[in-house]
């Protein structure tokens, strides 16, 4: 079986904590090679992880032939043009969300991948998380619309980096794409309509950007999905949970590990192994190493990473206006 030289760029603590244990444990993968402007991260990295080698130097791995897909977790406002050399050296693709800070690089990114015939995915997992597919398929058989809620909820550091629009994109660029994502994929229809209501919930002597607010999305058959994201949350209380009505059923997850389903032949109720919080990252570096292997289709690809940041851009207009903003295929269909 050939293995997929993997190309590190960005050690830090996501991809130290998440990205390189899964890829560890996956045979299809080794890790080749480690890069981060901090030479200490990416030495340490390389020697745990038995890399050939470590850099500072991004073109290293891009011109290294024996590079086949790189990870790239860096700051926000490197992920455009990062993903674009990435693809421009031939290389596959998996980049941690957000996929842009703007549509034009979103446009860019597309027309890169398209024309160098790589496979490109972006770090939209929970929507593949293993207790979101069963809720998926409980769904499949039901035209009816639905109503959709979900929380995200945790403490989020005022100092934090991704408050500033220019560097993170603010708090619904760089990480409530995630929850967009799982929305579009819970409903069948596009969404037509973004209505966000917010405001920074942190100290604003430091945070000057929206940090919090409630989004509704309006879809084209008339489901509605709605997410609270809170920046100044409970580090006692769960993080997430996600409720799921449609046709007299009710679908509710705790936490991406347990689901309770009700009206579906009685009550029932599914738990992961362990209790164990999981949010498909595992799936999704899988999913990726078939697509390059077997010539098929990227997980949270192209069409599918674009629609979640169109949303999040369209999410800071309607707060910035009090308005509702109209989306469209052309928004992320490009």
């Amino acid at each position: 079986m050939k293995l997929l030289n993997v190309g590190l760029i960005g050690c830090g603590g996501f991809a130290r904590g998440m990205h390189i244990p899964n890829l560890m444990k996956d045979p299809r993968y080794k890790i080749y090679a480690a890069m981060d402007i901090n030479i200490k991260a990416a030495q340490e990295v390389a020697e745990e992880t038995g890399a050939n080698y470590w850099t500072d130097d991004v073109d290293k791995i891009f011109s290294d032939p024996q590079v086949d897909v790189v990870f790239i977790t860096t700051r926000h406002d490197s992920h455009a043009p990062l993903t674009i050399k990435a693809a421009q050296a031939k290389k596959h693709i998996l980049c941690e969300k957000p996929m842009a800070l703007n549509l034009e690089e979103c446009r860019k990114i597309t027309k890169a991948v398209r024309e160098n015939n790589v496979k490109y995915t972006v770090g939209y997992n929970r929507g593949i998380a293993p207790i979101v597919t069963k809720a998926r398929e409980l769904l499949a058989d039901m035209p009816q619309k639905r109503l959709i809620y979900h929380r995200l909820q945790a403490p989020f550091s005022a100092d934090d980096w991704t408050h500033d629009p220019k560097v993170g994109g603010g708090r619904f660029v760089g990480e409530g794409c995630h929850i967009f994502d799982l929305l579009c994929l819970l409903v069948d229809a596009p969404p037509v309509s973004v209505y966000a209501s917010g405001g920074t919930f942190l100290d604003p002597e430091k945070v000057k950007v929206a940090d919090s607010g409630i989004i509704t999305i309006t879809f084209a058959d008339g489901s509605v999905g709605t997410t609270l994201i809170a920046s100044d949350g409970c580090l006692d209380f769960p993080k997430e949970v996600t409720e799921i009505y449609c046709g007299g059923k009710a679908i509710y997850i705790d936490n991406f590990k347990d689901m309770e389903y009700c009206g579906f032949e009685g009550q029932k109720r599914i738990r992961l192994i362990q209790d164990q919080v999981d949010k498909g990252q595992v799936v999704e570096i899988a999913l990726l190493a078939e697509a390059i292997l077997n010539d098929a289709e990227s997980p949270n690809g192209l069409v599918q990473a674009a629609k979640a940041a169109a949303i999040s851009y369209k999410v800071v207009e309607s707060i910035a206006t009090g308005k509702p903003v109209a989306i469209s295929e052309e928004d992320y269909l490009f």
